[in-house]
């Protein structure tokens, strides 16, 4: 149920900025302050969907880095490379900021493919696909 109501809120926000709002009006051009150390701020989009934990552990991914149990990265389709994004966990709350250094997933049903470490931080292990949503980063 709590998950239904996160998605469903998401969606009508997203729904209410695309038809005219600007990101002041929908709450999102307050300052979000220090995320790990660094002073990154959201760039006023969210996206909500699937995600799933992928594991090509020490194959390159499409930026040339090779893919470590020890960083928290995500594959997406269209972030750009080398970017970051807030990844948050719509079952529990739980969330990770993550840098995009792959492209993907190649499933239609999901929007973002997490590192092993990303996954971990998201307690997603049981569940293997969660509902998320995305918040791209920018400095």
């Amino acid at each position: 149920m709590r998950r239904l109501i996160g998605i469903s809120l998401a969606s009508l926000i997203t729904f209410a900025c695309a038809i005219g709002w600007g990101a002041a009006q929908c709450g999102w051009a307050a300052d979000h302050g220090s995320v790990r150390g660094g002073n990154m701020r959201s760039t006023g989009t969210s996206l909500v969907g699937k995600a799933a934990r992928y594991n090509r552990v020490g194959k390159r991914t499409a930026s040339g880095e090779i893919l470590d149990t020890v960083t928290a990265t995500a594959a997406h389709r269209s972030l750009p490379l080398a970017s970051h994004a807030k990844v948050t966990n719509l079952d529990n709350g739980r969330s990770v900021v993550v840098k995009i250094n792959d492209r993907g997933p190649y499933a239609r049903a999901r929007i973002l493919d997490l590192s092993p470490r990303a996954a971990d931080a998201l307690d997603m292990k049981r569940a293997g696909v969660v509902a998320v949503a995305v918040e791209p980063l920018g400095n």
